[in-house]
């Protein structure tokens, strides 16, 4: 018997992340103003994909796709498969995916929480 424990590889997406977040800009891509295109949360992320030129002559050759933290976490395998020109996503959505290297904020209070100690 060993006592050995045993780690997974990391996943394609991990790795993917990864590299990305040492290129990502560290400054917010989104203002408070920015919307979930599921829901009505915050936006966490942003992903530009290129799209058709209109028939119709509008010029507009790119979109974007703004996503809240669950909706960014629930479509992300899909939405890096479809190669967006660019995207940001804020780091601290992504602790919940293992191996992917983020710094965790530091959220411990001092105190009772009942007065400024």
């Amino acid at each position: 018997m060993t006592t050995e424990t045993l780690t997974k590889p990391l996943s394609k997406l991990a790795d993917q992340l990864n590299a990305h977040l040492e290129t990502q800009p560290p400054e917010r891509a989104l203002s408070l103003l920015d919307r979930c295109d599921r829901c009505i949360q915050h936006a966490r992320a942003s992903f530009v994909f290129t799209i058709p030129a209109d028939p119709e002559g509008t010029g507009k050759t790119e979109t974007d796709v703004l996503l809240c933290g669950h909706h960014t976490r629930m479509h992300l395998p899909a939405l890096l498969a479809k190669g967006p020109v660019s995207y940001w996503i804020e780091p601290q959505q992504l602790m919940s995916i293992r191996g992917v290297n983020v710094d965790r904020k530091n959220t411990a209070k001092t105190g009772d929480g009942l007065t400024g100690a």
